[in-house]
C-alpha cells in the first residue's frame, strides 16, 4: 500500500534512485567485465592508457599491467558475475523500496549496514574525500530507513469497528 505523497517521501525516493542507478551501473559493468573473455586485458589497458595519455612507464600502470597479466578467464567469469548479482540485490532493494514493501526496507538496512564498518575503516585507514561521501550517504540511507521504520511501527494500527472486541454485542437471549 502506498503512502501519500509528502516531503519525507523525498528521502525514499532519493534512495531508490541511488539504489537503481548503481543497480544498473553494475549491470553494465558486468556484461563489459564478460566482454574481456578470451581477451588480452593487460593490452587492452595498455591502449587504454595511451589514448588517455598516460605515461607508459609510470609505476602504478606498470604494477596494474603485470596484475592483470595473470588474470584468467575464470576470474573474469567470477567477477563479472558477482557483480551481476550485486546488480541484482541493488534492483530488487530499489523495486522493492518503490513498491513500499517492509522486506525491502530491511534488505536495503541490512546490506547497507554492512558496508558501513569497511567504510569506516577505509576513512581512518586513508583519508579521502569519496570515501567519506560514500560513508556519510551509507549511514544516512541506515538512519533514515530505520527512522521510517520507527515511526511507521509507532503508528497505531487501525482495526474496523465491526471486528473491534468492544464493538462486538452478543444477541440478547429471551428469558
Amino acid at each position: 500500500m502506498r503512502e501519500p505523497n509528502t516531503t519525507s517521501e523525498i528521502g525514499l525516493r532519493g534512495i531508490i534512485a541511488i539504489k537503481t542507478f548503481y543497480g544498473v551501473l553494475f549491470f553494465v559493468i558486468g556484461l563489459g567485465v564478460f566482454a574481456l573473455i578470451n581477451k588480452d586485458i593487460s593490452d587492452l589497458a595498455e591502449q587504454a592508457a595511451n589514448s588517455l595519455g598516460i605515461d607508459p612507464e609510470n609505476a602504478h600502470l606498470v604494477a596494474l599491467l603485470e596484475w592483470l597479466t595473470g588474470v584468467s578467464p575464470k576470474q573474469i567469469v567470477a567477477v563479472g558475475l558477482g557483480s551481476i548479482l550485486y546488480s541484482s540485490l541493488l534492483l530488487a532493494m530499489a523495486w522493492g523500496l518503490y513498491l513500499r514493501q517492509v522486506w525491502a526496507e530491511w534488505l536495503t538496512i541490512v546490506a547497507t549496514g554492512l558496508f558501513i564498518p569497511i567504510e569506516v575503516y577505509e576513512v581512518v585507514r586513508s583519508w579521502r574525500m569519496t570515501y567519506v561521501v560514500v560513508l556519510v550517504v551509507n549511514a544516512s540511507i541506515v538512519w533514515y530507513l530505520l527512522r521510517r521504520r520507527s515511526r511507521i511501527s509507532a503508528i497505531p494500527q487501525q482495526v474496523e469497528p465491526s471486528l473491534s472486541p468492544v464493538a462486538t454485542t452478543y444477541p440478547k437471549l429471551r428469558s
